[in-house]
């Protein structure tokens, strides 16, 4: 398993690493979590049995106590800048959080005032895909199409690594989300494939998501709990 996890990130690091540095534009460790299992019934209908296994995740990070969300915030904070430090990259997209999601922002402020060259971007709905607007702490924000705040500007930047927020994920790295389907349509059309880490907190792992064909594996997934 450890060798397993050394090449995958090796793999990470090296697609990184052959991304053009410039703007084209300008390991697995165990979780202590009880997982959510998915008790798929064959005669159910799939998307009723996802909208069911989604509202359940939804309601164990919701119920999280103050603090078992700090602690893992925390956690998951620490995991996600060490992961960061350690990877050659220079531009990131990642999420402004809504619905108990972990919390990003101080982390990938840091990473942004450790180097002047670094650029961070958040997610723009446009149609039915995704752009990503350059970010700061100081940037201006307007509320978007679903009122999620998004960079109130017309800049696009193309991100060597997502950080993506999971409702759910599993062993396979397959994700669940709030079922717009965005980031797979986004990842499908991009002329470029950039690195794709999963973060969620260690109750948004289940046994299997019942993957569909449209489903994106990603490339890593980090917990509080570990890394997958």
């Amino acid at each position: 398993v450890m060798l397993t996890a050394t090449l995958a990130r090796n793999n990470i690091e090296s697609r990184l690493s052959q991304q053009e540095v410039a703007d084209p534009q300008d390991r697995s460790e165990t979780t202590t979590d009880r997982r959510t299992h998915a008790f798929m019934d064959t005669d159910a209908d799939p998307e009723v049995q996802r909208r069911a296994l989604r509202s359940r995740l939804l309601s164990a990070r919701a119920e999280l106590t103050p603090a078992d969300r700090t602690r893992r915030q925390q956690a998951l904070a620490a995991r996600v800048a060490a992961w960061l430090a350690a990877s050659p990259l220079q531009r990131l997209a990642f999420y402004w959080p809504i619905r108990h999601e972990p919390d990003l922002r101080e982390t990938v402020a840091a990473w942004l005032a450790a180097d002047a060259r670094r650029r961070a971007a958040l997610p723009v709905t446009e149609d039915d895909v995704l752009t990503f607007a350059p970010w700061t702490p100081q940037t201006a924000m307007a509320p978007g199409r679903f009122d999620i705040p998004e960079p109130a500007t017309t800049e696009r930047i193309a991100p060597q690594l997502l950080l993506i927020p999971c409702v759910g994920f599993d062993a396979e790295r397959f994700r669940l989300g709030y079922g717009g389907g965005f980031y797979d349509r986004t990842l499908a059309r991009l002329r470029y494939r950039p690195v794709t880490c999963g973060v969620a907190f260690g109750v948004a792992q289940v046994d299997s998501i019942d993957p569909r064909p449209h489903d994106v594996r990603l490339d890593a997934v980090l917990t509080d709990a570990g890394t997958l």
